[in-house]
């Protein structure tokens, strides 16, 4: 029942998108996100902020606006279908990007993926079960070793 916040520009600085604007006035926000993120889930940020025209057409304060819905963008969830509908997903964040003992982003030290954030597939039976917690252990006890808390 807890709200998400999701940053979806983590580790851009701030004001990029009045810079993308001023770079390439043409481009469409969807199509700048995409250079960043999955095509589709950067298709439908922009359509969510109802941004689906050229950067150079919407003025720096909605920019803004929107920079700061993308640095803060909040979902909350409303439950799932249940264990008999669970599946296992495919993709995900490479494991050449993390590290394999704490599973910490190698190009954003302090942001963790584990589970199936993670390109990792098993069959099924468990197994993708296992892999998240383990991954989920691993993480975790790295953040509290890096904080003094074993």
């Amino acid at each position: 029942g807890d709200v998400i916040s999701l940053d979806f520009l983590c580790g851009s600085p701030a004001g990029e998108l009045r810079s993308a604007k001023v770079a390439q006035p043409k481009q469409r926000l969807g199509t700048w996100l995409a250079t960043r993120m999955p095509e589709r889930l950067a298709k439908a940020l922009a359509g969510g902020l109802a941004m689906t025209e050229p950067l150079g057409t919407f003025r720096d304060r909605d920019l803004d606006i929107a920079e700061g819905r993308l640095r803060d963008w909040q979902i909350l969830p409303d439950g799932t279908e249940g264990f008999a509908k669970a599946e296992v997903t495919a993709g995900g964040v490479d494991t050449r990007d993390l590290s394999s003992r704490t599973m910490m982003a190698t190009a954003v030290p302090g942001l963790y993926f584990i589970g199936e954030a993670v390109d990792v597939t098993g069959w099924l039976g468990g197994y993708n079960f296992q892999w998240a917690w383990a991954s989920g252990v691993a993480a975790a006890q790295a953040i509290a070793d890096q904080h003094g808390r074993a």
